[in-house]
């Protein structure tokens, strides 16, 4: 190992290796490291003992604290202060903290507002396919090289860390995802693709398409219930009598078991002089999924989770073209 300087200390409450300080000028830099030229470039490398109960390979501060911040566990690098990365940040682990992203108000953006039209965002929306995957734990390499104390050689050395309880449980879970396909087919803007040529999604920006879909169903809603509450309220009361009398006699009952896997058996009752009878089931957006007929003497019917795949379903019990009553099902994975 070939060094410009190099600096050891010890047997001090408080010691430095290597100490920079700059003052005055246009720039000033404590410490600058540039490295060129080589198989494995790094301008500025730090390293913490394994044996270290508490400290940070390279602390950055504002107001110079002298890493008093800093009072539990180790860390590759431990900034208190605001930190900007003006580029890409790739994590190949958990990420926890709160998620901001930028809004129409910012400088220099400029904004429309996206017009409000019936279920149009949220149609869209309703033709994702969610998918399912489980991240591979990355091969731990069995050395890594590491700075000789005494010498400053560089030597290897094994690694015995202890499993990280975040990491193992995000590497036990199961992950959802939405197919980057079929929303590139909708909404482009929101995906792109990386370096490697996967395709990746800008979640964060999907909460306002989220927001106005429930903002058309609801208006859409409110369109259905002037609809019922004006044309339609005079032929509701004239029939009135007989669906309240077909409801009393024919009777829809919750599946079960609920929720379920494999199969769950749904129950009714329906009057002697019932014509036309079914059960209808639909999803969450209101798309008829299936049909079955039922007839005067059948008590129940059958239902298989393959049937209708994963997630939460709505079923209905129609006599002589009048829903009697309706009910939710979850189908567990």
């Amino acid at each position: 190992m070939i060094c410009g300087g190099y600096f050891n200390t010890a047997n001090a409450t408080q010691h430095a290796g290597l100490k920079g300080y700059a003052s005055g000028g246009i720039n000033g830099f404590g410490i600058m490291g540039d490295a060129n030229a080589m198989t494995k470039s790094i301008g500025v490398w730090g390293n913490i003992s394994s044996s270290s109960t508490v400290g940070a390979a390279i602390y950055g501060t504002i107001g110079g604290d002298m890493g008093t911040a800093l009072t539990s566990g180790t860390y590759a690098g431990y900034f208190n202060g605001n930190v900007v990365v003006d580029g890409h940040i790739s994590h190949t682990r958990t990420l926890q903290g709160t998620l901001l992203g930028e809004s129409c108000s910012e400088s220099g953006s400029s904004s429309s507002s996206l017009p409000l039209r019936s279920a149009s965002i949220a149609g869209s929306l309703s033709g994702l396919n969610v998918t399912t995957y489980q991240k591979v734990r990355p091969a731990q390499p069995e050395y890594i090289e590491v700075i000789d104390d005494t010498d400053g050689d560089i030597v290897q050395k094994a690694v015995e860390s202890e499993p990280d309880i975040m990491d193992e449980q995000f590497y036990g879970k199961t992950h959802y995802a939405l197919d980057a396909d079929r929303l590139e087919e909708t909404f482009p803007d929101l995906v792109y693709v990386n370096k490697d040529g996967n395709k990746v999604i800008n979640y964060v920006e999907m909460i306002p398409l989220l927001v106005q879909s429930i903002n058309e169903l609801s208006a859409e809603i409110e369109v259905l219930k002037g609809q019922t509450s004006d044309g339609t309220a005079r032929k509701a009361r004239s029939a009135a009598n007989i669906q309240n009398s077909s409801k009393t006699q024919n009777k829809l009952y919750q599946n079960t078991p609920n929720p379920f896997k494999e199969q769950t058996v749904i129950r009714f009752f329906l009057a002697d002089d019932v014509q036309d009878a079914s059960i209808c089931i639909f999803d969450m957006t209101g798309k008829t999924i299936k049909k079955l007929p039922v007839s005067s003497g059948m008590e129940s019917v059958s239902i298989g989770g393959y049937e209708l795949g994963e997630g939460m379903f709505l079923y209905s019990l129609v006599v002589n073209g009048q829903e009697i009553d309706t009910k939710r099902m979850i189908i567990s994975r």
